[in-house]
């Protein structure tokens, strides 16, 4: 069916893909979806997934091996379908990559609108792969404005709360955030009693230092906490989840604090902080630093990631990240401009080692996504 802006999807081919993958009741599918030249692949979900089996990476490797160029649609789709269930999915995208770098050492040039470039592309794949799965069986629903090519298996629903929103989603959105709020409460009070309760005669020293961070993360994780909004809506519920993301890192950051500074006032040795996953920091802190490139690209950076997340950057796949509203689209945190938002600019930590510097200077109140 033709998806065009002003419809009932808004003209984002997301809306669709979330509307019919809900609807379906399946736990796992792999889509393909055509708007314009431009093939995206979205698979869903991502934990648990086989990296063998990827819409996402079938994208991506059917337009690295035409070099991004105009060619048929049944050829595209074809060679698309043919790399998503070959079993090699990642393995047959990183080899298409390479070879299209091989072919063109030099940087693409910006898109001009005429046709797919490796940024194009990129882009529309990043903001469409968000999540990876195995599926047995297929069904193809096609029109003038949009192809969408559907593989699902187990008649099982699932919850899927980074897709595009609606109401249940909006329903769900909100019990995350209130169950969120409550525990953040429960945190300040238990680890202000931490800080409260701890023998504080002897840490002298760097073992005074440590303990005056401790305090400032706390009043820090107090800030963040404060911005939390009393509106009920959607925007609200999204940013409300950065706010109370960086309120339970700091907390945590207040608790590795605490903890250093004992050890330093009783000769102990020194606790290892602990690093949330910069994807998104509700998924924890049992990370391992990873390697993480850019679609089409050379650039890396290293980041804390958890296991879930580090397997879809292997795999060429979006993580589930944090998502937020901004411009009034919903994005990955991270994708908000850094003078826009502390959280983004430092990556709750993992980036910079001055959130708690900026939080107490009052940059998240004055950055607002």
């Amino acid at each position: 069916m033709p998806v065009v802006n002003g419809d009932t999807w808004e003209g984002d081919p997301r809306q669709l893909v979330s509307a019919v993958h809900d609807r379906l009741g399946i736990s796992e599918g792999h889509y393909l979806a055509l708007r314009g030249s431009n093939l995206q692949g979205v698979d869903v979900p991502l934990s648990g997934s086989d990296a063998g089996v990827s819409a996402s990476a079938g994208a991506l490797a059917a337009a690295y091996e035409t070099d991004f160029a105009s060619v048929p649609l049944a050829d595209l789709l074809n060679r698309a379908v043919e790399v998503t269930v070959s079993g090699r999915a990642a393995e047959l995208a990183d080899q298409a990559e390479a070879d299209y770098q091989a072919r063109n050492p030099d940087p693409p040039a910006e898109d001009t609108g005429e046709g797919a470039t490796p940024s194009t592309a990129e882009r529309n794949a990043s903001d469409l792969a968000m999540v990876a799965a195995i599926a047995a069986g297929v069904a193809v629903l096609a029109a003038a404005g949009m192809g969408l090519l559907l593989w699902r298996r187990r008649p099982r629903r699932i919850n899927l709360p980074d897709l595009p929103q609606h109401a249940a989603f909006d329903n769900a959105d909100q019990a995350r955030v209130a169950e969120l709020t409550s525990q953040a409460e429960r945190e300040l009070v238990t680890v202000g009693e931490r800080l409260r309760e701890a023998r504080t005669e002897d840490m002298r020293g760097q073992a005074g230092k440590s303990y005056q961070r401790a305090l400032d993360a706390y009043q820090a994780a107090g800030k963040a906490f404060s911005e939390i909004s009393d509106a009920q809506n959607e925007q609200a519920d999204q940013n409300d989840l950065a706010n109370l993301a960086g309120t339970l890192v700091l907390l945590d950051m207040c608790e590795d604090c605490l903890a250093t500074a004992e050890a330093r006032r009783d000769g102990r040795s020194l606790p290892k902080p602990r690093a949330h996953c910069y994807a998104n920091p509700l998924h924890g802190t049992r990370t391992k630093p990873t390697e993480w490139r850019a679609l089409g690209s050379r650039r890396t950076i290293t980041v804390p990631l958890c296991g879930a997340c580090a397997d879809a950057v292997r795999r060429h796949a979006r993580p589930t990240a944090l998502p937020v509203v901004h411009d009034g689209e919903e994005i990955a945190y991270y994708e908000v401009p850094a003078q826009h938002s502390v959280w983004s600019d430092t990556g709750f930590g993992a980036l910079r080692g001055d959130l708690i510097e900026r939080v107490l200077r009052g940059d998240l109140r004055h950055s607002r996504v």
